[in-house]
């Protein structure tokens, strides 16, 4: 069986899966988390301006993994959401020998979709307005929960527990905008040498759903839509995507 590796999107780390990797542990897959230069564990580095930058720093934290874990397979499945997309697509392009398939998360690309659809600003200052407000909550997670998210928009555990999260280790402001820099320039490529499988939510505020078609279109693979569920997809609905996941990934090695 591979290795899954599960890669985050923009001042996002690895708590932020919140759970999801545990439960495809306790499904008895591999799993690794690495965190992006200048997120989590690496908050205290300068964020790279390349996509490809960011892919040869997590290069090496998957290295020292599957050197730590030596019963983990080397043959890899790459989860990417939103820029973690970008950043999974990079890596199967430098290690095509090493990557069998690659998972895209509500992601997008400069080339095929235009700014205005990539970053949606409409829904981002709506969801400031109508976040959830309670004087003892982070006013930031509240309005990523609600710019991000359908079902755990107002969920004060959530926001909580994510405003402990943020107050505990978060994203510089400028290591924030050197991410959205490299993630607005980065183009992606056609390969054929691993599988390219495109998730996308119906109700994505951030990345308009059209940028997922255009993924999909692009490498040549079905859309595979979630319904009433938001740009962080496998927080509103982790069961939905760990079957879609396992479902494309079984499909590819019959």
């Amino acid at each position: 069986m591979a290795t899954w590796v599960l890669l985050r999107g923009l001042m996002r780390d690895s708590r932020h899966w919140y759970g999801f990797d545990a439960q495809l542990r306790d499904e008895g897959i591999d799993v690794l988390t690495p965190d992006a230069t200048g997120n989590g564990t690496l908050a205290s580095k300068p964020s790279h301006l390349t996509i490809g930058n960011y892919s040869d720093d997590i290069w090496q934290q998957i290295d020292k993994g599957l050197n730590d874990n030596p019963e983990f397979s080397r043959e890899l499945v790459i989860i990417g959401v939103s820029m973690g997309g970008m950043i999974a697509l990079e890596m199967a392009r430098q290690r095509h020998k090493q990557v069998r398939h690659v998972v895209l998360i509500n992601s997008s690309a400069g080339n095929l979709s235009p700014w205005y659809q990539r970053f949606q600003l409409r829904p981002l200052i709506s969801s400031i307005w109508h976040r959830h407000k309670a004087a003892n909550l982070s006013f930031i997670e509240s309005c990523v929960l609600n710019y991000t998210t359908v079902t755990k928009a107002h969920d004060e555990s959530v926001i909580s527990d994510w405003g402990k999260m943020r107050s505990q280790l978060h994203t510089s402001i400028i290591n924030g905008a050197r991410q959205i820099y490299a993630a607005a320039r980065y183009q992606c490529t056609w390969f054929g040498h691993c599988r390219v499988s495109v998730i996308g939510a119906n109700q994505d505020k951030l990345a308009n759903p059209k940028c997922s078609k255009a993924l999909a279109e692009f490498y040549h693979t079905p859309l595979l839509q979630v319904e009433q569920c938001g740009h962080d997809a496998t927080l509103d609905h982790p069961d939905q995507i760990r079957q879609l996941i396992q479902e494309t990934i079984s499909e590819s090695v019959s």
